[in-house]
C-alpha cells in the first residue's frame, strides 16, 4: 500500500516536471480480443543499467490483461502517465492533458489517446482501433523508463522502451 502510494506521488510529480517532452502514442486493437481478464493493478518490470518499466497486471506479474473505459485505477494511472511521457506533443498527450491529465480514471481521453495512437502510430484501422488497452497494446507501446533504488521508481530517464516480457 505505501509503495503504491509513493509510486503514484512519483508519477505525479512526473508528470507535473516533465510537461513538455515528446513522445508517440499506446493502444491496442487485435490485442483486445486477446485478453479477457481486466488488469487489476500494475508490476515493475527490470530493464538494462538499473532502469525498469511499469506495466499493468492482473496479479504476481501477469500481464495478459485489458483495461478500458469505466475502469480505473494505478494500472489506468499508469497507461496515462506512460503517454504523457513517451507521446509528449502528440495529440494523443493532448487527448489525455485536456481530460483531466493523469487522473486514474479511463475515461473518453484515454480512450481517444489510445484509439489515435492505434491509428496514427501502429497504422491500424477498423475494429482494431478500438481504445482498448490489451496484450497488443502491451507490446507495441512505449513504457516510461525509470531510474530505481531496490526497484523503487525514483526519476524518468527520458527514455521509453517496449515491454519484452
Amino acid at each position: 500500500m505505501r509503495a503504491t502510494h509513493r509510486l503514484r506521488s512519483l508519477l505525479a510529480t512526473l508528470v507535473v516536471t516533465i510537461g513538455g517532452l515528446s513522445g508517440v502514442t499506446l493502444t491496442s486493437g487485435p490485442a483486445a480480443a486477446a485478453a479477457s481478464t481486466p488488469c487489476s493493478d500494475t508490476t515493475i518490470r527490470t530493464r538494462i543499467a538499473n532502469t525498469l518499466i511499469i506495466v499493468p497486471r492482473i496479479r504476481a506479474g501477469v500481464s495478459n490483461c485489458y483495461v478500458q473505459q469505466g475502469m480505473s485505477g494505478s494500472y489506468v494511472y499508469t497507461l496515462q502517465v506512460n503517454i504523457l511521457v513517451c507521446y509528449a506533443g502528440t495529440p494523443a498527450a493532448t487527448y489525455i492533458k485536456n481530460s483531466g491529465g493523469a487522473d486514474s480514471v479511463y475515461g473518453a481521453g484515454t480512450r481517444d489517446a489510445l484509439k489515435w495512437i492505434q491509428k496514427n502510430v501502429w497504422g491500424l484501422s477498423g475494429s482494431d482501433v478500438d481504445g482498448v488497452y490489451g496484450p497488443y497494446a502491451r507490446d507495441h507501446m512505449l513504457f516510461a523508463l525509470w531510474y530505481h533504488t531496490n526497484l523503487n521508481p525514483t526519476t524518468t530517464t527520458g527514455g521509453c522502451s517496449r515491454y519484452t516480457g
